[in-house]
């Protein structure tokens, strides 16, 4: 371990500086794991995912017709596809979405499109096939709806719907009405038996002069509103397509002749463009979280010329106020991703589904309010090991690395003396050399202060490849160096990664001991140089000279299994060997500063010069300086 010194912090005692108290950050923030994108369709486009009541994930596309392929283990493999919905008649089969009703039929809808020469008896039209065997067999084809047979006049990506009364509603982006122009709008067609049959379709969206198109509908958290994420190309100042929403309540759900017309308040450009900048593009996708939160992805050239991309948001829970942006693919420079759409799986894991290269290809994505940090001490030496206290047994609680393609994973814990960072960076013959070097930056700030400056509370630690680490204090003037010669940093340099491990004593950032159930924010900067230029990829919309925007992070309370305030004066020890304790049970002896809370029969043990001596030890009670351990 190399570590820079540097000068002396200004005072803590200064009263102010140029900060002002503001609202800290509220909403998740998606951490994409982009390291190793899986391949779900080896061909094809237009790739739509749920995940089935049996745990299942079901995947559709469009390739050759209408495909569809399963996955038993989350995503991770995925069965050979299937052809449910073949071409005929020169009329390819395109654009699928799917949906599983409460009753478990699964049903899969899809757009055939004509191809040239276009003649009246084949139409653009929607149709669907329906399977109640769990996807094992379907059904014939079942007509919901034609539009006209020309290319100018047709329909376009449909999109499902059931709400809780048992109705299913079938969405579509509609140009058939508007024959002598190139307006659209989108339509909806009712089912109420579980799609066999369905109505005339009904308008529910249009702006005169443009055309609202892509339709993807959600019922919001708290069943009572239904809201469209739409592409829009009407905005003034605009020019082009970007996100937007158009809403109703459930008690209305589109009655009569109602719709949403250009002007209606019912309306809105979804993004928060005070955070976002603005990625113009269209064929959005929306979906809702297990916390009511909401999620928006769209497509976009936005920030690479004609290279298209996959960019997603968050939302709150009105499906509004959308932040956040993020990139779920690493794509260099080369590759397009396009017609994108999102599932939410599991407990709240979100999954991109993207058309990169002619694949459809999948990645999963952490949406994170806060970090958790469990109890534990960990050794500062560069190296993961079972013994371990991360939250993840392989450290990799924070992904990063779908902005810039250096791939990172982050991990946090902490015992009453320390918070320990751990931050796994995949990077080939990552350089420290100035200028440009590799790294890490990691920010703290020690009292949670919600602030649109620094405070003398704001630090940054920087740590380059080889384990120099370069500490800063936040003032007024911005970040100014100082020196923590108690800070512990370890480096493992290989010539395709390195991992990178801190260890920050609470004392020396201003607190008496850990911080449990009090405000405690960070921020993290990957960094990647070459000498002529330096890549930073940082949380989204976390910047690092505002302390609000930071992440917090919670700390866990020790399990009461593990380490215990004792009464001082009752410890059954006395000093061995200068800093060292001895501790006895029966015919064990350890030597040992620090007895931590145990994962298994195997305890970790420290000495106070921080070398680790494993042992097995008997059940009970072990007293260390005033903490008392149980086994």
């Amino acid at each position: 371990m190399k570590r820079k010194l540097l000068s002396f912090c200004l005072s803590a005692l200064f009263l102010s500086i140029n900060a002002a108290t503001v609202a800290h950050y509220n909403g998740s923030r998606i951490y994409w794991d982009s390291r190793v994108p899986v391949t779900v369709f080896n061909g094809g486009g237009y790739g739509r995912l749920i995940q089935l009541a049996d745990g299942r994930l079901m995947a559709c596309c469009e390739s050759g017709g209408i495909k569809i392929c399963f996955s038993n283990n989350q995503g991770k493999s995925w069965t050979e596809p299937r052809l449910i919905a073949p071409n005929a008649n020169n009329t390819p089969n395109c654009v699928p979405d799917l949906v599983q009703l409460a009753d478990g039929t699964i049903l899969v809808a899809y757009n055939p499109r004509p191809s040239t020469p276009y003649t009246e008896d084949r139409r653009f039209g929607i149709r669907l096939r329906r399977s109640t065997t769990g996807g094992k067999t379907w059904s014939d084809e079942i007509f919901v709806y034609d539009a006209d047979y020309t290319f100018e006049n047709g329909c376009w990506e449909p999109s499902f719907l059931q709400l809780p009364s048992g109705e299913l509603q079938l969405y579509f982006a509609d140009e058939s009405p508007y024959t002598q122009s190139g307006e659209q709008q989108i339509s909806m067609c009712r089912s109420f038996d579980g799609g066999l049959t369905w109505t005339a379709p009904k308008r529910i969206s249009f702006r005169s002069g443009f055309r609202d198109g892509m339709p993807v509908p959600i019922l919001l958290s708290d069943s009572k509103t239904i809201v469209v994420a739409i592409e829009d190309n009407g905005w003034s100042g605009i020019g082009d397509f970007v996100p937007t929403t158009v809403r109703t309540t459930i008690t209305n759900n589109w009655k009569d002749d109602y719709y949403i017309s250009g002007t209606s308040s019912q309306r809105s450009r979804s993004i928060n463009y005070d955070y976002c900048p603005i990625a113009k593009g269209g064929a959005p996708y929306l979906r809702v979280l297990p916390s009511g939160e909401t999620v928006l992805s769209h497509q976009s050239t936005f920030g690479d010329g004609d290279n298209m991309k996959m960019y997603v948001y968050v939302g709150n829970k009105t499906a509004k106020d959308f932040k956040a942006m993020s990139r779920p693919f690493y794509q260099g420079t080369t590759k397009g991703s396009w017609w994108n759409s999102l599932a939410v799986i599991d407990t709240g894991i979100v999954v991109a589904v993207g058309g990169l290269d002619g694949k459809i290809v999948m990645t999963k994505g952490y949406p994170m309010k806060q970090f958790v940090v469990p109890f534990g001490t960990q050794l500062t030496d560069g190296h993961l090991t079972s013994e371990d206290s991360y939250l993840t047994s392989n450290a990799r609680q924070v992904p990063m690395g779908s902005q810039t393609g250096t791939f990172a994973y982050t991990d946090f814990c902490y015992d009453f003396d320390r918070l320990y960072i751990t931050c796994l960076v995949y990077r080939r013959n990552a350089r420290s050399q100035q200028p440009f070097p590799d790294g890490i930056n990691f920010y703290v700030e020690s009292k949670g202060a919600s602030t649109d400056g620094l405070l003398p509370t704001s630090y940054r630690f920087s740590m380059l490849p080889d384990g120099t680490l370069t500490v800063a204090r936040g003032s007024s003037s911005g970040w100014t160096p100082c020196d923590i010669p108690d800070a512990q940093a370890a480096s493992y340099l290989t010539s395709s990664n390195y991992r990178l491990e801190l260890a920050i004593p609470w004392t020396a950032i201003g607190l008496p001991s850990a911080p449990i159930g009090e405000k405690l924010s960070v921020n993290l900067e990957i960094l990647s140089g070459d000498g002529t230029q330096q890549l930073v990829e940082s949380i989204p919309d976390a910047s690092p000279t505002k302390p609000a925007t930071w992440v917090l992070l919670n700390l866990l309370e020790p399990d009461p299994t593990g380490i215990e305030e004792v009464e001082n004066g009752k410890d059954p020890l006395t000093p061995f060997r200068g800093n060292k304790w001895k501790i006895e049970n029966g015919k064990w002896k350890v030597e040992s500063g620090q007895i931590v809370n145990r994962k298994s029969s195997n305890s970790k043990c420290f000495d106070l010069s921080g070398r680790m001596v494993k042992r097995q030890l008997p059940k009970g009670f072990y007293v260390v300086g005033s903490k008392k351990v149980v086994f």
